[in-house]
């Protein structure tokens, strides 16, 4: 299992941005997430992680945490 940290990591290399990003950051706050950032996600979960997870679980999260637990779980 990745570690909050390591995710967060992962998460901000991915959007590439120097934010301030945390568990409890809303999606719409980040201003470089959009839908191209949440299928750019899934590659990252399945090539990082090796965990397949469906669109809708994405486009579903409101908060960073809720995309972790999608990791998490």
């Amino acid at each position: 299992m990745v570690s909050q940290d390591q995710f967060l990591k992962d998460f901000k290399e991915l959007l590439s941005t120097n934010d301030d990003i945390s568990m409890d950051t809303d999606l719409l706050e980040i201003d470089v997430w959009d839908s191209y950032s949440a299928v750019s996600f899934l590659s990252m979960i399945s090539e990082k992680y090796g965990i397949e997870a469906e669109p809708f679980t994405v486009a579903e999260a409101i908060f960073v945490e809720d995309l972790y637990h999608i990791v998490e779980s």
